[in-house]
């Protein structure tokens, strides 16, 4: 039962793609696996797929009762997640297509860092994704690059209160990090964002260096891949409709960072170290602080994004 890992799948309009991606699970290299679905009161087939699909298979497959609630993609997830009872828990998204080893690799990473830092430690594993266009040509062979991403500089507690590095469809969490992580609270900005922090606060963070997923782009992701690169910052920076687009933008989506590390703050206070308390009082600190303190902050605390465009961009924005 140790190697039977939980496969938390939320659904909400998947008609188009969900048979495909129920076919790259089934073609797994490590069929010790169990699906738990949620659909979120989908509008189109998607329902009638999942009846037929654990019908088929109901040994494996389970469907929960939505209970006829509209919960967003996060806190789908979430409700998966208090219904697993493996030790080994991955998530899956509804339109991307598995490699046969995703599974297998994953867990032998997380069975390695295990027995490097104990059972009982949290530990997430995340990996590399192909960028796939909607109809599976590949447009990069690797998420990483494509957006200059760091999932080793971009690990760290204080990085990841700014930028997610863990993209949630890579992911396999222990049950001590599920166990810790729960309730994921409604200001988490995403299951996977709050789950990366918990295990860089209190556990391990491991990576694959490999292409796991053909990671679908459609136009209607709820997160997306997006390309970043100087040449990009540079038009964001000299186009000054884009730039004040962008700072209300920045603004918008840094307040919701904000109100995350300030939850995690307060749920946490008493598990954190001496260091870990005074990062995340300083960061929640940042939007009241003057435009000096701002900046002596992110220099003292290290503030700052992976890719160095990124960065000059957050200087501008502060």
């Amino acid at each position: 039962m140790n190697d039977c890992v939980d496969i938390l799948l939320a659904v909400f309009n998947a008609e188009p793609y969900l048979k495909e991606q129920l076919a790259s699970i089934y073609g797994q290299n490590h069929q010790q696996w169990s699906l738990i679905i949620r659909d979120d009161c989908s509008m189109d087939g998607s329902s009638g797929i999942l009846r037929t699909e654990s019908a088929a298979d109901p040994s494996r497959i389970r469907v929960l009762d939505n209970g006829g609630k509209n919960l967003g993609a996060s806190q789908n997830f979430a409700r998966l997640m208090a219904h697993s009872t493996s030790r080994h828990v991955m998530f899956c998204d509804q339109d991307d297509v598995w490699l046969p080893s995703k599974v297998e690799v994953t867990l032998a990473k997380m069975k390695e860092m295990e027995g490097m830092y104990g059972e009982d430690t949290p530990i997430l594993v995340h990996t590399d994704l192909k960028v796939v266009d909607e109809s599976l040509h590949v447009v990069s062979e690797s998420l990483w690059k494509y957006q200059l991403s760091d999932p080793v500089g971009g690990s760290s507690l204080n990085r990841l209160l700014l930028q997610n590095v863990a993209t949630g469809c890579t992911i396999m969490i222990n049950r001590p990090l599920l166990d810790l992580a729960l309730p994921i609270p409604e200001k988490a900005m995403m299951h996977d964002w709050w789950l990366a922090l918990v295990a860089a606060a209190f556990g391990r963070i491991g990576h694959i260096d490999e292409a796991t997923i053909l990671y679908r782009q459609h136009g209607a992701n709820d997160t997306g891949a997006k390309t970043w690169n100087p040449v990009e910052a540079g038009k964001l920076y000299f186009n000054a409709n884009k730039r004040r687009e962008l700072f209300a933008g920045h603004r918008s989506v840094t307040a919701r960072i904000q109100s995350q590390a300030e939850t995690f703050l307060k749920r946490y206070e008493p598990m954190l170290n001496h260091r870990q308390k005074e990062v995340l009082e300083a960061y929640v600190r940042l939007p009241s602080s003057n435009y000096l303190l701002k900046r002596y902050y992110t220099a003292k605390y290290g503030f700052w994004y992976t890719g160095l465009s990124r960065n000059l961009v957050r200087l501008l924005t502060l």
